[in-house]
């Protein structure tokens, strides 16, 4: 018999994870699996143990590692994801619940950007992650403030289109990407976001090239997806600096008689067709992906 909801605890060493999981059971009471994926110590492992969890210990790296192997041994018709670390409002998870029973999406997302307590968030992490949640957005045609959450809720059917796929270095967002690539239903839930209460987070060594490497993940994917939009996009920057430069050169052509900028005259031209072969190239692999993708369907 399947649990009603199954939420999936990666963590390594996070003292406020016996917190969660006891609020996880107020909450929800009964219809709760709970499944703590753990790459800790031996003695920590025993303190998950004791605490009436599914235990499973994560011999990989990566939290989306750990979220998956969860996720695959649990039972529970609407699976769940919540961070161990305390930062991030319980209760978000019932939020989010109650969109999936709607049936208004396949997936919904903790935002927290609009419930940040104070010093809760760096600058730079806030402002990346804006970033990259706009450019979600804009590739997938959906409207996500938050892609880098540590809370989601789904159903199990969603789950199940990419429970084979081999998670890669982008936390939640591999799955919101993931789902969003075959055409589910991506929604969000304003939740609260509080600051942490035991030592530095154990996410990565540096946030900051964490947040570069999920960069790269995402713009890999979203060329595989939409390369008239990588593609499209750098041409049209190419042909803008070609064309400042070209303005710059016309300019000393016109206030002297001569043309003494040939160098650069030869970069702007340079740059302008780069820019129009770039936009060239994108066209050309977007309509031989749609292509592959109506032949698949066949």
């Amino acid at each position: 018999m399947e649990e009603k909801i199954s939420v999936i605890i990666p963590t390594i060493e996070e003292e406020s994870l016996f917190a969660v999981i006891e609020h996880l059971r107020k909450l929800l009471g009964k219809d709760i699996e709970i499944v703590v994926v753990d790459k800790s110590s031996d003695e920590y492992f025993d303190r998950i143990k004791k605490a009436g969890v599914v235990a499973i210990r994560q011999k990989d790296s990566g939290v989306e590692n750990a979220i998956m192997l969860g996720l695959r041994s649990a039972k529970g018709s609407i699976l769940a994801s919540i961070d161990a670390d305390g930062t991030h409002e319980v209760a978000g998870i019932k939020k989010a619940l109650e969109i999936i029973e709607a049936g208004k999406a396949d997936l919904v997302l903790g935002n927290r950007l609009n419930g940040l307590e104070k010093g809760s968030m760096s600058f730079y992490l806030k402002f990346g992650n804006s970033v990259l949640s706009w450019i979600f957005s804009r590739v997938y045609k959906t409207k996500i403030h938050d892609v880098l959450t540590g809370l989601f809720v789904m159903r199990r059917s969603s789950f199940d289109s990419i429970k084979e796929t081999e998670p890669y270095r982008a936390g939640i967002a591999f799955f919101a990407v993931e789902l969003a690539r075959r055409g589910y239903r991506i929604g969000e839930v304003d939740i609260k976001y509080y600051k942490r209460k035991y030592g530095p987070s154990k996410l990565a060594n540096s946030k900051f090239a964490y947040g570069l490497g999920v960069a790269a993940h995402l713009i890999r994917r979203i060329r595989d997806y939409s390369p008239l939009l990588i593609f499209g996009g750098l041409g049209v920057v190419f042909i803008l600096f070609g064309g400042i430069l070209g303005v710059f050169v016309l300019i000393s052509f016109i206030r002297s008689g001569l043309l003494t900028e040939i160098g650069r005259a030869l970069i702007a031209f340079m740059l302008v067709v780069l820019g129009f072969l770039m936009i060239a190239t994108g066209f050309i692999l977007d309509l031989l992906l749609e292509i592959e993708k109506i032949v698949s369907r066949k």
